[in-house]
């Protein structure tokens, strides 16, 4: 099995150290707390669901591809769209170990593109196995999530989706099998959809939820 990973190209370089980079830009490593308070939360959430906090630098793959083109996306098109180098499933996992990091994030682009894979490498990974959902990738199968290890966010973007019905439909499977996961926001979230999610799930669905905010990286106006 390979993965298609996109390496970090030279406009998102302008916003990652030279330090931070794993195998040239392969890979990276990310401090979500560098900033000061933690822009992801993903460290704190999983200390509050599963009594254990891993340390907030994470191991960081970027796979291929996106259904979505959202202009304030710091991996730029070159960095989500870019020449792939074929990874495979054992080769990810011994640069995971090399680096000496406890998180894994499996990242996009949409990740979930390739959902029907994430078992295979989440079982295999002696560390805490992380990815990102964005629901409108394809339609997502009950196989693929029964049992998925890990702490994954659903990325709800402030751009239109592509296709509400798929979102949705998504989303009550990820519920229905007990994925674990939490909601984040890219912008201010629109209040409709806060007010849609509530009435569907109930209160739980948003209690671990967060903005992220849109930020002006250098990498996009590089």
């Amino acid at each position: 099995m390979t993965w298609p990973v996109v390496p970090i190209c030279n406009e998102q370089r302008i916003d990652v150290r030279p330090e931070d980079l794993i195998q040239d830009g392969l890979y990276r490593k990310c401090d979500t707390y560098r900033g000061g308070g933690g822009y992801d939360q993903f460290s704190d959430i999983h200390a509050k669901r599963h009594q254990h906090r891993p340390y907030p630098t994470q191991f960081v793959v970027q796979l291929y591809g996106c259904p979505l083109s959202c202009p304030y996306c710091y991996l730029t098109k070159k960095g989500v769209f870019g020449e792939p180098v074929l990874v495979t499933t054992e080769n990810l996992i011994e640069a995971f170990t090399g680096s000496c990091l406890e998180v894994f994030h499996l990242m996009g682009g949409a990740p979930a593109l390739y959902l029907e894979n994430w078992k295979v490498l989440a079982e295999k990974i002696k560390g805490v196995f992380h990815s990102d959902f964005l629901l409108v990738e394809k339609e997502y199968e009950l196989e693929w999530l029964e049992n998925l290890p890990g702490l994954h966010a659903v990325s709800l973007k402030h751009f239109p989706l592509p296709n509400k019905q798929m979102m949705w439909k998504n989303l009550d499977l990820l519920v229905e099998t007990n994925v674990d996961f939490y909601i984040t926001f890219t912008g201010i979230p629109n209040p409709i959809l806060k007010a849609n999610l509530l009435d569907r799930y109930g209160a739980w669905i948003l209690e671990d939820s967060f903005i992220i905010p849109i930020i002006n990286y250098g990498a996009l106006n590089g």
